[in-house]
């Protein structure tokens, strides 16, 4: 059963909307977009295992969870997270295509892609092996004693592990399900009550790490972002306001809300509340009435008065 569903990186649509709101010339610009890539690849390697996962017909109770963010020590975050009799398993998923190679002292992950380009990887080995440690002591900050276990899988038909680890399970994902199905090899020492309970620890405890605002993630200085409304029609910055509407020069869209997406722009990545004078900075507004206007009617939290006035999100 699914209980927390699979669901698009946010980080990730932040990022995209960075990038367009940096010149293209920023010392920072590649660095992030190629971190857009490597989260678009991961992302779409943990949809790919989770709609396995959805195909799954197993004889006991499970529960399903995807991007589960805990902290114990440290923040952890666990791609997909199964509640079993048998224990808790950890999904770490891995969508890198070529030959693979597992290496010790140093532990790393070689790929070889098929055009002869070398790249190296942390040791998913030494990241599964590290949640499992997390999530037990996490279990018995509760005085639970729970077994833990996990399984590294690549979710892509075009990876191919060359030289594999004695340290960890490592599955392609057409071997998900035996791996599963197997664990009914083992004897229970979960009852189903204490599944339920552990899920509703789970979903209590899940508290998703912000990187908002993105400039501070970064390191990024607020006023290297270009600034401006974005077109919802074509995705140019520099709307103008007529009257009560926003005009797109390049596209002539006309739109009195176009202003909504570029203010939580803003919160993405500037600062995590805004006052009268941020909003006609970002907006490129000349009237501080017009952009109270804008905030009082954006749905936000009021705090404090007159010059010391800011809006936060709900």
């Amino acid at each position: 059963m699914i209980i927390k569903n699979y669901s698009k990186s946010v980080h990730l649509e932040a990022m995209d909307l960075l990038v367009r709101r940096l010149p293209p010339k920023h010392p920072l610009y590649s660095k992030i977009i190629m971190e857009i890539h490597t989260t678009k690849a991961g992302d779409f390697g943990e949809e790919i295992i989770f709609n396995e996962l959805k195909k799954l017909q197993l004889p006991y109770k499970y529960y399903i969870f995807h991007r589960v963010m805990l902290r114990r020590e440290r923040t952890f975050e666990i791609d997909i997270l199964l509640l079993t009799p048998y224990g808790v398993v950890i999904l770490e998923i891995k969508n890198i295509i070529g030959e693979l190679e597992f290496k010790e002292n140093p532990s790393q992950l070689i790929q070889t892609r098929i055009n002869g380009e070398i790249n190296n990887y942390p040791s998913p080995v030494t990241q599964l092996n590290k949640y499992i440690f997390l999530l037990s002591k996490f279990f018995s900050e509760y005085n639970l004693s729970i077994p833990v276990m996990g399984a590294i899988v690549f979710a892509s038909r075009k990876s191919f592990v060359k030289t594999t680890s004695d340290k960890a399970t490592i599955l392609y994902k057409n071997e998900i399900h035996a791996y599963l199905r197997n664990l009914q090899h083992h004897s229970p020492t979960i009852t189903n009550s204490q599944i339920d309970s552990l899920k509703n620890l789970i979903l209590k405890k899940n508290s998703p790490f912000s990187y908002f605002p993105l400039t501070k993630h970064f390191f990024i200085d607020a006023n290297d972002i270009i600034r401006g409304v974005a077109c919802p029609k074509c995705g140019q910055i520099g709307m103008k306001k007529i009257k009560k509407k926003w005009y797109c020069p390049g596209c002539h869209l006309l739109d009195s809300k176009a202003h909504k997406d570029s203010l939580l722009t803003y919160f993405l990545l500037c600062n995590n509340y805004i006052t009268n004078k941020a909003c006609r900075e970002f907006l490129l507004l000349n009237s501080r009435d017009e952009a109270k206007r804008i905030l009082l009617n954006s749905d936000l939290i009021k705090i404090g008065d007159k010059k010391a006035t800011k809006y936060v999100m709900k």
